[in-house]
């Protein structure tokens, strides 16, 4: 795929949302959808066998937008601190660091734009889980909103998923757009993961220039592609942090093993 056509893909999914916010009420997002709530499901599977997309394995960042904000966090700023979208931080001034917490820029609404790589795999059957080389963070990805989230606020947050399937369908184990057991249907052939994470501790997208607070909502839409035999996903993270909303888009493409992801330390290379 070459980079124009990630580049034009990315754009495109970076104005679909951001016409889905104009359009949808934040309680929506915050609910994970509408219909079934997370780890329902009408066809009683869980949300590993009701996957329509395999996410699992290992996953390299492509750099195709924010090329200096993602490359060289503290080079002077573009103008866009990292982000697109409604009321952002264009023209403040940038925040200092906080010493105290130096991975906060591998938090969870910078941490897939940092470059690097992914490992994801199945935690259990209704858990996805996201690792990452950059930092040496992890995410988990819960299906079934019942899981109690943390008693405190973390970088990683609390994340609740659904898959969205063909026909309009929600939910964590299949929810309503898959075919019925018994039925002999072929299952979707297409569908994201759509995820909402709350409980964060304050963060960066990606550089001190672009901050978001502990009352930030994610919302992130993972969507799978192939383009000449060669597989990869985009993800679209929408912040809403008050009145503020910023969004970004960030794409990963497969690799064949695990031999070049190689953990590092959180601390911010400057």
């Amino acid at each position: 795929m070459s980079e124009v056509t990630l580049r034009r893909r990315e754009i495109l999914s970076v104005w679909f949302v951001m016409l889905l916010l104009f359009a949808m009420p934040l309680g929506l997002f915050a609910q994970g959808g509408r219909g079934a709530p997370p780890g329902a499901s009408a066809s009683g599977q869980n949300a590993k066998a009701a996957a329509p997309v395999d996410l699992t394995g290992y996953w390299v960042s492509i750099v195709t937008e924010d090329w200096i904000e993602r490359m060289s966090p503290d080079s002077p700023p573009s103008g866009t601190g990292g982000a697109r979208g409604l009321g952002g931080l264009r023209g403040q001034p940038a925040t200092p660091p906080d010493p105290s917490e130096p991975c906060r820029a591998y938090a969870a609404g910078g941490s897939l734009r940092v470059p690097g790589r992914l490992h994801i795999t199945w935690a259990d059957d209704n858990t996805l889980k996201i690792e990452m080389d950059a930092g040496t963070q992890t995410r988990l990805l819960h299906f079934v909103s019942t899981t109690p989230a943390p008693a405190e606020k973390t970088l990683q947050g609390y994340t609740v998923a659904n898959w969205e399937l063909s026909g309009g369908g929600r939910g964590g184990g299949g929810g309503r757009g898959g075919p019925p057991p018994g039925s002999g249907t072929a299952p979707p052939r297409w569908g994201s993961l759509n995820a909402v994470t709350t409980n964060l501790k304050g963060g960066y997208l990606l550089s001190s220039r672009s901050t978001y607070s502990e009352n930030a909502i994610l919302t992130e839409y993972f969507s799978k592609h192939s383009d000449f035999g060669v597989d990869y996903f985009t993800v679209t993270a929408v912040i809403q942090d008050g009145a503020t909303t910023r969004a970004t888009s960030s794409t990963f493409k497969k690799e064949a093993d695990g031999s070049k992801f190689k953990p590092s330390g959180c601390e911010v290379v400057r």
